[in-house]
């Protein structure tokens, strides 16, 4: 019971870490497809970047549904752990990569922000089906069909 729980536990932060890893790489070509880059507009380029990868965040989150942040904080070392291979690949170096780690925090705190804090709280009914029935009957001044008055 315990090893299944702990597999589908990893399998939701995978899953996760792969939703936040695609939205950003899907906002990545739309961008440059566009012909915005990061050298042709240094203000605009982060800016859309990190709304983009705070909505995968967002989503991340409301598919887990959790808001706890043990999960996401191990979605946002592994998301910081999978943009290391751009070290790797010598795409960038080791000082911009740890200084992105900056980045996903504010995406991070960004995209739980957008989710919510609020709770879904069950509301009182007051429609007239609640109201108007036989076990409720005396509410209305009427008992058994007479009025009491």
């Amino acid at each position: 019971m315990v090893r299944s729980r702990r597999f589908s536990y990893c399998r939701m932060i995978l899953k996760g870490v792969a939703i936040v890893y695609g939205m950003s790489f899907a906002a990545g070509l739309v961008l440059a497809l566009s012909g915005m880059t990061p050298q042709s507009d240094p203000a605009m380029y982060p800016l859309l970047a990190l709304v983009a990868e705070a909505v995968g965040v967002a989503l991340a989150l409301r598919v887990a549904r959790t808001k706890k942040l043990t999960y996401l904080c191990i979605v946002g070392i592994g998301l910081w752990l999978i943009s290391g291979t751009s070290v790797l690949l010598e795409a960038q170096t080791v000082t911009a990569w740890l200084n992105s780690s900056v980045f996903i925090v504010l995406a991070f705190l960004l995209g739980r922000l957008l989710l919510g804090t609020a709770r879904v709280t069950p509301t009182l009914d007051l429609s007239l089906k609640g109201i108007v029935c036989n076990r409720n009957s005396g509410l209305l001044g009427h008992r058994a069909g007479r009025s009491i008055f």
